[in-house]
């Protein structure tokens, strides 16, 4: 097999730090788009966006209920208004389980904070 002159490489080279900075470019175009498209998949943003839906309204009114008004962590007696819809396993470690309602409990807010604290 014959040895690439100077000349082929200097030419394959030059061919590919194009190739490069057009890769660039494009992405620098289609950057903005990239960063909505994860935005709106993005297990919190689908979290929050059920979470304020009617579907997700009645779930937590639902649960409220089921869990005798009382927080699921503390046991305490709280309002519905102010409670919070709490992740089990943590949303950051089980982004899977976002909408999973197993995955959810109601909450008072301090023992939600201080959970997410730790």
């Amino acid at each position: 097999m014959k040895k690439p002159e100077m000349n082929d490489l200097s030419q394959l080279t030059n061919k590919l730090f194009k190739a490069n900075i057009f890769l660039d470019k494009n992405k620098i175009k289609t950057q903005p788009t990239i960063d909505r498209i994860k935005a709106k998949y993005d297990p919190r943003a689908e979290f929050n966006r059920w979470r304020k839906s009617k579907d997700g309204q009645l779930w937590k009114k639902q649960q409220y209920q089921k869990q005798k008004k009382s927080c699921s962590i503390c046991n305490q007696k709280i309002m519905l208004k102010g409670s919070h819809i709490d992740h089990i396993k943590p949303l950051v470690d089980y982004p899977n389980l976002s909408l999973n309602t197993s995955n959810l409990q109601i909450t008072c807010w301090q023992c939600n904070l201080y959970k997410s604290d730790k």
